[in-house]
């Protein structure tokens, strides 16, 4: 037999029960991290630790069979079909039938694309897709948690064959693995500053974690003199269990999120986990801690508890609108343990255990993952079906963004993030210029509305997400748009006016692009380039207009109808001093220097915050798209409330250029109590 591999008494598929309870670590991290962030602030790299059990598990599946003559791909294929299916099929069914009864149309529809790509193991390629300056944040996500599952599928399907292929060609396996190894790790460290999401969720920066386990199969399978020193000595398999336990726990209770990761400090948890299964199931934390009872029996739910727990969490922080706390969240932790037990006795076991012939079985979870992927892309293709009760009851809203286009039909450049709207305005010869970043974009449906209340009155309105287009500010995609939107304003002589619209609160304080070079602005940087651009749009003889954000916080999802509720707390129109808080503290600075220069400034707040509240709502329509931009419909609200602020700084006739749209009554207010 070409290129044997297994050598030596301690391969096969002897049980360890040490190994269950390293996995009770991994997803004790994990369960604590998200429902106790503060508790346990490295938490997810229980993640890391799995994919080391994986890597060593799988491998040591292969490298047993091939040294046998008797490795075979459909059977390897169909243990992992009814290992991984049978449970993952069983929480995607139940993720669809809760979100058919609670969502709203756009939250399910990106859940059926999340359970289409959870079914399709692609659930990585997803979220990294997804990711944006309008991405929802992951807790408005119940799938997401499945990306670890996607990188770990996919590696089931190619690494075998790559295996299998270097065996037969009797190549050094070992040296392919640690080679293909040392290549994903060095993309990891090359790409966690520049491209954190791709790092974070793709497979070339993450299989490194895997092949870390198949090293020491395969050093396992050949008996290493590492692997019969440690066999050996007990004080040395005791040292490396403990130094193993606590690399695991000592990042996972200091390590912070924002970190890049994995990056080099992924090595602490994945070294760590290599030493615990190194150690053997005889050293001292591997036979007193891991394979304690309590500690076995969670190894053992621990697929069905990782799959089950952030379902309940997300759909917990969808329905109240705010992260669980108290007794909510307690609960939802005790039920994912609850249904993870039930799982894996009434799903699990029967099916990878019972007398059913095994192609019934496969042919059966085939069927249920390709019913899963079907149901999910029906919601997607169906826009979350928008006559289910859930959706009905909300229809009058809607939580986009209908003002977002490209700014190619103004700039000819290639679109990057733009934001613009006012292309679509038929107008030649524009009198404003609205620059800034997705605030002054969001303000774009107030300035049309403002459009039809003065015939005087026309603009562009043009920018960047996180861009505040101000001179010498930014990284390069924003500097490319301000430098375009500079030489238009200088060379277009109907320009009168120039708007800076952006979240200043973001920048005043310092501002920091994840995952773009030369990223960071200082706070006196800000202070200098609002100055000189302030500055130079003066010197060209414009008017300069600066508007303040409108900045409530609030999650206007928090005033939708829901089926139910879990809490009876409502954070609909949020208290003025919330919102005032997350204003910042930036007008000290900028409304004596603005006054200085005779600058008009435009501020929202008292057309929106009154009598000690902020509105989300007018009647049953939301002003809101989410906590910081308004709705097309509350830009609309704003321009009409604050029609006089707006003739003040533009100086309008006030003459209506077309038919006014009716006011919605201020009657018949949703709430959710």
């Amino acid at each position: 037999m070409k290129n044997p591999i297994l050598r030596g008494p301690s391969t096969g598929s002897t049980y360890r029960p040490d190994i269950d309870g390293l996995r009770a670590v991994a997803i004790l991290c994990v369960v604590i991290f998200h429902a106790f962030p503060g508790n346990l602030p490295g938490g997810f790299v229980g993640v890391d630790v799995f994919f080391v059990i994986s890597g060593f598990l799988i491998s040591r599946i292969i490298f047993s069979g091939l040294a046998a003559g008797s490795f075979r791909f459909s059977e390897f294929y169909v243990h992992r079909v009814k290992r991984i299916a049978p449970a993952l099929i069983v929480v995607l069914a139940s993720c669809f039938a809760l979100g058919w009864y609670v969502l709203l149309p756009d939250e399910f529809r990106q859940l059926g694309k999340h359970i289409a790509a959870g079914s399709g193991f692609v659930e990585n390629f997803v979220l990294w897709g997804e990711a944006g300056y309008f991405d929802k944040e992951t807790a408005l996500k119940p799938l997401m948690h499945l990306w670890s599952l996607s990188i770990e599928e996919q590696f089931y399907i190619f690494y075998p064959l790559l295996v299998w292929g270097v065996w037969r060609m009797g190549a050094n396996v070992i040296g392919v693995i640690v080679a293909l190894g040392l290549c994903s790790f060095a993309i990891n460290l090359a790409g966690g500053a520049s491209h954190p999401g791709a790092t974070f969720y793709l497979p070339q920066s993450r299989v490194w974690e895997l092949m870390s386990g198949a090293v020491l199969a395969y050093a396992y399978a050949r008996n290493w003199r590492c692997v019969v020193a440690i066999r050996n000595s007990s004080f040395l398999a005791d040292s490396l269990s403990v130094l193993g336990i606590g690399l695991v726990l000592g990042v996972a209770t200091s390590l912070v999120r924002s970190e890049y990761f994995p990056g080099w400090l992924a090595l602490f948890p994945v070294f760590g986990a290599v030493l615990l299964i190194a150690a053997g199931p005889k050293a001292m934390v591997n036979r007193f801690v891991l394979s304690n009872r309590p500690m076995v029996f969670v190894g053992l739910i621990s697929y069905p508890l990782y799959l089950w727990h952030w379902p309940l969490l997300s759909f917990a922080h969808i329905i109240d609108a705010q992260a669980p706390t108290g007794a909510v969240r307690d609960g939802a932790v005790v039920l994912s343990f609850a249904l993870a037990w039930l799982t894996y006795r009434l799903v699990e076991l029967p099916t990878r255990y019972g007398r059913l012939p095994k192609i019934r079985v496969v042919y059966a979870l085939a069927v249920g993952l390709i019913a899963a992927m079907g149901l999910g892309a029906s919601a997607l293709l169906k826009g979350g079906y928008t006559t289910r009760e859930a959706a009905l009851a909300n229809q009058v809203n809607k939580f986009d963004y209908p003002y977002i286009h490209s700014c190619q039909a103004i700039t000819g450049m290639k679109p990057d993030d733009d934001r613009c709207s006012a292309d679509h305005l038929p107008v030649p010869a524009p009198g404003v210029i609205v620059i800034g970043d997705s605030v002054s974009n969001a303000y774009s449906a107030a300035l049309t509305e403002y459009s039809r209340l003065d015939a005087s009155f026309s603009y562009f309105q043009f920018g960047r997400g996180e861009c505040p287009m101000l001179l010498d500010y930014g990284p390069i995609f924003c500097r490319q748009m301000m430098e375009y939107a500079r030489t238009y304003i200088a060379e277009t002589p109907s320009v009168h006016t120039v708007v800076l619209a952006s979240n200043w609160p973001l920048y005043f304080n310092g501002q920091d692009w994840q995952g773009v070079r030369e990223r960071k602005e200082t706070p006196e940087q800000f202070d200098r380039s609002f100055k000189k651009t302030v500055e130079y749009y003066q010197s060209l003889g414009k008017k300069v207009v600066v508007f303040f954000p409108p900045a409530v916080g609030a999650d206007p999802r928090a005033c939708v109808v829901r089926a139910f509720t879990l809490t009876h707390r409502s954070i609909c129109d949020p208290d003025v001093t919330v919102a005032k808080a997350i204003d910042g503290n930036y007008r000290p600075t900028l409304v004596p220097y603005l006054a200085a220069r005779n600058v008009e400034t435009f501020d929202p707040f008292p057309a929106l915050c009154a009598e000690g509240r902020c509105k989300m709502l007018d009647g049953q329509r939301l002003l809101w798209s989410d906590g910081g931009h308004m709705s097309w419909y509350g830009g609309q609200y704003l321009a009409r409330h604050a029609v006089a602020d707006l003739r003040r700084v533009f100086g309008g006739t006030g003459t209506p250029s077309k038919p006014l749209l009716p006011q919605a009554s201020t009657a018949g207010r949703i709430t959710t109590n």
